[in-house]
């Protein structure tokens, strides 16, 4: 029964939804951790967007999975000037606690028993008080720290001055940031790592685990057990500098030194061009095992993946119909997730492990709403000597991600044109 569920289409279906819960998890996760050692209050922790599926609360903080999981969320306290919760004139019931403090802020249907009012001040940001026109007459009421505000089930806390995102040090508010995407480079490095540590990773010096034959190199003798020195007298210590060699020289014949049992010899041999126009002899590599190798080829991996996204960024500027043609929205990294489960199980965390570094590269993009524009933000305010108007940037980034929503539809619709 399980081999039949995980079978096929369901198989791509559940592959998509790991993959993008655990990416989008381990990415809120570092805002958030790094939020709660600054202080920061952190209200809510949701995976995807739209109606809730499962939530429960654990200290101040309600985690959540919603329904569609192509996201997620960390609410910062601050992060959103809390003065846009509410709007002056409004007509609000608030409760006070035995201080004459208040510890609860709804509409006046939620609490029936508390003062209602209508507002005429608040203050979130420096003295923390609410001024409200009452029965009674002009009112202003400190506020705890530990007021919320209700809405129907929900409870959003709220934040005192020195547990919001605004009042941290520049610093503490950078790392915050950069966690994020920091924390899915991490993911990549590990699961990279991963995938070395079970197929191997080519020796260094390279060697020789395979010949291949009826080609250039079964022709001129080549053994499995062979250990690549040189080609045309340029020593080798790993095995991209082989395959680069090979490649780079097609129907050109050269000059391999090889150590063979303890013997140094000379062998030339002439690499055939493949249908990429790319020479190849017919070898493959012999891969060696270890903690050691493993974490090193997760580096490696890494840093060879991150070059390639940024050579492909670079292509979306300087090649016509790149965007078209190479980038790919929601659709086409769902069709892949899907075609990846079909291949098998390291497939699929090898394209995890590319999608985290995408997710983390593209989330450092200057672009308001990403982590990379708020990342500006902060410099622009080192440089400056003083923050910019925390409303103003609100405004930035509520209209880029409007602008963001908008482009993801639009890359949809060009993604179900090329597959269908």
């Amino acid at each position: 029964m399980i081999a039949w569920l995980l079978s096929g289409g369901i198989r791509s279906i559940v592959a998509v939804i790991v993959v993008f819960m655990v990416l989008v998890t381990i990415h809120e996760f570092g805002h958030f951790i790094v939020a709660k050692k600054a202080g920061v209050l952190v209200p809510r922790f949701a995976i995807g967007f739209g109606p809730v599926l499962f939530r429960f609360g654990k200290g101040e903080t309600e985690y959540s999975i919603r329904l569609l999981p192509l996201g997620g969320y960390v609410m910062l306290a601050g992060e959103m000037p809390q003065e846009q919760l509410f709007r002056v004139g409004e007509t609000i019931a608030v409760r006070l606690n035995d201080a004459g403090e208040i510890d609860a802020i709804s509409d006046t249907k939620e609490l029936l028993d508390g003062i209602h009012g209508e507002l005429k001040n608040v203050d979130m940001q420096k003295e923390y008080t609410m001024s409200l026109q009452t029965a009674a007459g002009f009112c202003t009421y400190g506020i705890t720290r530990n007021a919320c505000l209700i809405s129907g089930r929900n409870r959003i806390p709220l934040a005192p001055p020195d547990r919001q995102m605004y009042s941290k040090p520049l610093l503490a508010r950078m790392a915050i940031v950069l966690a994020g995407p920091l924390m899915n480079v991490l993911l990549a490095m590990v699961l990279f790592a991963v995938v070395v540590g079970v197929i191997g990773a080519p020796q260094s010096p390279p060697a020789i685990a395979t010949v291949i034959p009826n080609t250039p190199a079964a022709r001129v003798g080549l053994q499995s057990g062979d250990v690549l020195k040189a080609v045309n007298g340029v020593a080798l210590s790993n095995w991209d500098q082989f395959v680069l060699a090979i490649q780079g020289n097609p129907n050109k014949t050269v000059t391999l030194s090889i150590e063979r049992k303890g013997r140094v010899m000379s062998v030339p041999v002439r690499p055939m061009k493949d249908a990429q126009g790319v020479g190849f002899i017919g070898v493959a590599p012999a891969a060696g095992h270890g903690v050691g190798m493993a974490l090193t080829g997760g580096v490696t991996q890494t840093w060879t993946y991150t070059r390639l996204i940024f050579d492909a960024l670079g292509n979306l500027f300087t090649h016509k119909n790149a965007f078209v043609k190479d980038m790919g929205g929601p659709v086409k990294i769902v069709a892949v997730i899907g075609q990846q489960a079909q291949q098998g199980l390291l497939n699929l965390v090898n394209l995890t492990a590319v999608l985290s570094l995408n997710l983390a590269i593209f989330n450092l993009l200057p672009i308001p709403a990403l982590d990379g524009s708020r990342f500006l933000f902060m410099l622009v305010e080192g440089v400056r000597g003083r923050p910019i108007d925390p409303r103003k940037e609100y405004w930035v980034h509520a209209v880029g991600f409007a602008l963001l929503i908008l482009f993801t539809v639009f890359r949809t619709y060009l993604d179900v044109t090329q597959l269908f």
